[in-house]
């Protein structure tokens, strides 16, 4: 299955990636030039997700985590944790398969399988997010067998329903057999709070991100002083409200070239850009084209 967006609720779950209770998992590829949105942006789902990158160079960032991922490589991001992602800049045409399980997948909540292997990885979501590298030879493993579990769930022949649940319980076999090699990033409880504090900020973003907005409305959107709102995001997205706002602004005004024959200079003013000198300016800069090549070259695509 290929996405262009990903729709989202009023915390930033996503929406459209849910798996079903019968079948717990999904597939999705992942080209990222033909996202609607010049890239997939922040939001979190209560599922596990496995991205193997297939061409080309892509940026991810998983809360205030960033890495640049090449072909051959992958990433395990664990459940409930903000993510994003986007071409890098010299490979537009950037693509990858994603997978996104729900852990139930693997074995019964109720079963010793479950509680012993599974559980560990997700009780404190202590473990963020784990880089696949095809230079370790047991993820090179787990990334050979992630293909092969994807290509199975596109041919859909014989009984492959349970081939690809042998191949991602051999997934997370090897993840549990290394589990004391695996990163470990405990939350504490202020770092719960920030996670929430900032999703709370994010959506007031989101939703008033046409207006002038100021610092103070930012951080009244979560009840908190102005340096607590600046190290909150810090903290967990590594930026600042203000280069999150433009971010965002640039992903409507990307949505509307695509989607609209608005004139360039009206599409900053309804995202909030200023005028059609500092759009392009900011546009060019995040995709190395200006708003008007962009939309002549998607929509040739």
């Amino acid at each position: 299955m290929q996405i262009t967006e990903i729709l989202t609720d009023h915390t930033l779950m996503a929406l459209d990636l849910r798996s079903t209770a019968d079948y717990p998992i999904r597939f999705y590829l992942d080209i990222m030039d033909q996202f609607d949105q010049a890239g997939i942006h922040w939001h979190w789902h209560p599922e596990v997700e496995f991205n193997v990158i297939t061409r080309g160079k892509i940026e991810y960032y998983v809360e205030n985590e960033h890495h640049t991922l090449s072909a051959g490589q992958g990433i395990f991001k664990n459940a409930n944790i903000l993510h994003m992602a986007q071409p890098a800049l010299e490979t537009p045409n950037a693509e990858m398969f994603s997978v996104i399980l729900d852990p139930v997948f693997i074995a019964p909540v109720q079963s010793v399988i479950y509680h012993k292997y599974v559980a560990p990885f997700l009780g404190s979501q202590g473990l963020r997010s784990l880089l696949l590298s095809p230079n370790i030879s047991w993820q090179q493993e787990i990334l050979d067998t992630l293909c092969q579990a994807y290509d199975l769930s596109q041919k859909k022949t014989g009984a492959y329903e349970l081939h690809i649940h042998q191949l991602l319980c051999r997934v997370w076999q090897a993840m549990a057999e290394h589990i004391r090699e695996l990163p470990r990033h405990d939350l504490t409880a202020g770092q719960r709070t920030d996670q929430v504090r900032a999703k709370q900020m994010m959506l007031f973003l989101q939703t008033h991100f046409r207006e002038k907005i100021t610092l103070d409305q930012v951080a009244g959107a979560a009840n908190v002083s102005r340096n607590t709102c600046l190290t909150c995001f810090r903290r967990v997205l590594g930026l600042s409200p203000m280069e999150y706002l433009i971010t965002y602004r640039l992903e409507q005004a990307a949505h509307l070239l695509l989607t609209s024959d608005l004139p360039v200079a009206q599409i900053a003013d309804t995202c909030g850009l200023g005028d059609a000198s500092y759009f392009g300016k900011l546009f060019r800069r995040k995709t190395n084209l200006s708003p008007t090549q962009y939309r002549q070259h998607k929509r040739t695509i």
